[in-house]
């Protein structure tokens, strides 16, 4: 029963919309964050560290998203472990696109295309993280932000 109430309220409405989510719309979400924050919630209860797990809310505020992710390092988060974080974040969907349009990619961070491989978790098999992340990490509320888009659905 807890199932199928699961799925009439957070999976059904899951269909492709054209107002948002693509480059047009500058990736707004389809889907409102409420809905999607308990997705990726869900994900995380079933994958990720209890330490690490206040990371798991799609938080676009530059402040706060970095407030969170200290927060959960300070509680003994392990950088490997936000990689399954951002793995639920985005939900198999490869979000590249927006964070490359946000300038993940941009030569002024001066890591090249290092960061795009956190927008695409599933696709890149990530299993280091290396000192030239923490400028990715750094933005944070970007890669929500495009993880957030990412998500096919319906509007509010």
């Amino acid at each position: 029963m807890i199932l199928r109430f699961f799925y009439l309220l957070l999976i059904s409405p899951l269909i492709f919309c054209k107002d948002c989510g693509n480059k047009e719309n500058q990736f707004a979400p389809c889907l409102n964050k409420e809905k999607a924050d308990a997705l990726f919630k869900s994900c995380c209860e079933q994958r990720v560290p209890e330490v690490c797990r206040d990371a798991c809310q799609f938080e676009s505020d530059e402040t706060e998203a970095r407030s969170n992710l200290r927060k959960v390092l300070r509680a003994g988060c392990k950088l490997t472990d936000l990689t399954k974080v951002l793995h639920c974040a985005a939900q198999n969907q490869d979000n590249r696109e927006c964070c490359e349009s946000l300038k993940l990619s941009d030569p002024t961070l001066g890591v090249g295309d290092r960061c795009l491989r956190f927008c695409d978790p599933a696709g890149e098999k990530i299993d280091r993280i290396e000192k030239q992340d923490f400028t990715c990490f750094y933005n944070w509320n970007v890669m929500m932000y495009c993880h957030h888009g990412g998500i096919p659905g319906e509007g509010f």
